[in-house]
C-alpha cells in the first residue's frame, strides 16, 4: 500500500492540477492502516463532493501493483483533528525560563487557497488593472482599506484567481492569519449541517473569528432567507472588528436578484471592481504565462493565433492551450499555426468584421426610428429608452466593452444603468420572439463581411 505522499502524486496526475488543488488539496488524510484510510474534509460540502466525484480515484491512488484498494472513510474535520493535522508553526520561547512551554497556533483554513493563484501568476491588462490594483491595496492593509472588497465579472475572467491572491499575500505577511476561503454553496451547506445538528454556535465561531473571509460566487446566497440572515450578522461582526471581507459575484450587487436590501447595501460599503473579458494583448500574455508555468515552448505566432480565435475568457484560453499541448505531445508535432488551426478547428469562432460603438448606435437608431441625439439625451420616453437599452445591450454583446465606457458613449450614464439595460433586454428576449429576430438581424447587419 502506497503512502499518502505517493498517492497524492498519483492522484494529481490522474485528475489534473485544477481539480487536485481545488478539491484534494484541502483534505487531511491519515496514513493507510489495516486496509482503511481516513480522509478528513474541511466541511460537509467538500466531503460529499469529493466522495461523489473522486472516491474511486483516491482508492486507486493508494494501490501498488496487484493490491486491493483500501476502504476510504470520509469524515468532516473537527477542531481537534485540525489541530492534530496542522503543520507545526515557529516556536515562541519565553526568555524568562529555559523550560518555557512551546506556543503554537494553527492557521484556520476552510477550503484551502489554490496554491497557483497568486499575484505573481496573475496577468494584468486593461480589462482587470483596476481590480488588480485594488486587490493589492486590500492585501497590504486588510480590514483597513476597501472593506468589503467586491469583485464581479463573467465566468472565467479571473475573479477566483484574484481573491486567492489576496489570501496568499496576507499569509505571506502574517503566517498566523486566520483565513476562510469558501464558495457560497459551501457556506450554505455548512450552515444547513450546523442547524440540523444543533451546532450553530460552532458555526458562528468558525466564521466570525477570522482575519480574512473570502466568499466566492456570493450570488448563490440569493433567495436563501435563513442563510442571508446568518451572513448578515457574520458580515457585521467582521466589519465592526475591522476584519477583511472579500466577495466575488457574476453580477453587480444591485443586480443580484432575491438578495436582501440590507445585504446589497453592505456589499457596496467598500469598493466594487469589475473584471472584463481580456483584450487581445492580455490574452496573449495569459497564454505565455500559462506556457511558462507548464514548461511549454509556445511560439509567439501560435500564441497570437490562439488569442485571436479564443476570445471569451482566460479559462477557455488555458483550455485551448492545454488541448493543443496534449495533441502536440501525442502526435509528436511541433506547435505551429497550421497545427493549432487543425486542433482548435471545432472551437474556432466565426470571424466577424470589426464593429464600433458608433456603428451600433447608428444601426439601432435607424432600426427603431430614433435619432442619435435622442439616444444620447436624457429623454426617457418608452420608444427612446427602449432603443437606448438595445444599443447598450449590443455594445456589450459585440464589443465586450466595459460598463462605464458604454455609459459614457450613451450620454454619460452610470455603469449601473448599462447593467440594468443588459439585464432588461436579456429577460425580454426569453419571451419576445420579435425582439429576438430584430436583434439577430441587427447583429448580422453589423458583423457580416463586406468583402
Amino acid at each position: 500500500m502506497q503512502s499518502w505522499e505517493r498517492a497524492r502524486r498519483t492522484l494529481r496526475e490522474k485528475i489534473g492540477d485544477r481539480d487536485f488543488e481545488t478539491w484534494v488539496q484541502p483534505l487531511r488524510v491519515a496514513e493507510p492502516h489495516a486496509g482503511k484510510v481516513a480522509v478528513f474534509a474541511p466541511s460537509k460540502f467538500y466531503r460529499d463532493w469529493v466522495s461523489r466525484h473522486f472516491l474511486d480515484a483516491i482508492r486507486a491512488s493508494f494501490c501498488s501493483d496487484g493490491e486491493d484498494p483500501p476502504e476510504v472513510l470520509f469524515q468532516v474535520e473537527t477542531g481537534r483533528q485540525r489541530e492534530l493535522f496542522a503543520a507545526p508553526t515557529p516556536e515562541v520561547a519565553d526568555n524568562s525560563s529555559s523550560a518555557a512551554p512551546v506556543v503554537r497556533r494553527s492557521v484556520l483554513r476552510v477550503g484551502n487557497l489554490v496554491p497557483r493563484y497568486t499575484f505573481a501568476n496573475f496577468v494584468v491588462g486593461t480589462s482587470n488593472e483596476f481590480a488588480h490594483a485594488a486587490a493589492r491595496a486590500v492585501a497590504t492593509r486588510p480590514g483597513e482599506k476597501y472593506n468589503p472588497f467586491f469583485v464581479y465579472g463573467g465566468v472565467g475572467v479571473g475573479k477566483t484567481h484574484l481573491v486567492n491572491a489576496i489570501g496568499h499575500a496576507v499569509l505571506a505577511k502574517n503566517p498566523f492569519a486566520q483565513i476562510v476561503y469558501i464558495p457560497s454553496e459551501g457556506f450554505v451547506n455548512d450552515m444547513i449541517a450546523a442547524l440540523r445538528r444543533d451546532r450553530m454556535d460552532e458555526f458562528k465561531s468558525r466564521f466570525r473569528k477570522v482575519d480574512l473571509l473570502i466568499i466566492d460566487d456570493v450570488q448563490f446566497l440569493a433567495g436563501r432567507e435563513r442563510t442571508q440572515e446568518e451572513f448578515f450578522h457574520t458580515f457585521n461582526t467582521l466589519h465592526e472588528g475591522h476584519r477583511q471581507i472579500v466577495l466575488t459575484s457574476d453580477k453587480y450587487p444591485k443586480d443580484i436578484p432575491d438578495l436582501e436590501e440590507r445585504l446589497r447595501n453592505r456589499f457596496e460599503w467598500g469598493l466594487t471592481a469589475d473584471i472584463q473579458a481580456p483584450e487581445m494583448e492580455t490574452r496573449v500574455a495569459i497564454l505565455q504565462k500559462k506556457a511558462e508555468m507548464e514548461g511549454l515552448s509556445l511560439p509567439a505566432d501560435v500564441a497570437s493565433f490562439i488569442a485571436s480565435e479564443v476570445t471569451a475568457n482566460a479559462r477557455e484560453l488555458e483550455g485551448a492551450l492545454t488541448r493543443l499541448a496534449a495533441m502536440a505531445s501525442l502526435q509528436s508535432s511541433e506547435m505551429t499555426v497550421p497545427f493549432a488551426a487543425s486542433v482548435l478547428g471545432p472551437q474556432r469562432r466565426e470571424r466577424l468584421r470589426t464593429v464600433t460603438m458608433d456603428e451600433i448606435q447608428r444601426a439601432v437608431s435607424d432600426h427603431f426610428g430614433v435619432t442619435l441625439s435622442e439616444m444620447k439625451s436624457k429623454r426617457r420616453t418608452q420608444r427612446v429608452a427602449f432603443a437606448r437599452q438595445i444599443g447598450m445591450y449590443l455594445s456589450r454583446r459585440l464589443l465586450s466593452t466595459s460598463y462605464p465606457q458604454i455609459g459614457q458613449k450613451f450620454g454619460g450614464r452610470d455603469h449601473s444603468t448599462v447593467i440594468h439595460a443588459q439585464n432588461a433586454v436579456e429577460r425580454r428576449l426569453k419571451t419576445d420572439a420579435a425582439l429576438a429576430a430584430a436583434i439577430e438581424k441587427l447583429e448580422r447587419t453589423l458583423t457580416q463581411r463586406t468583402t
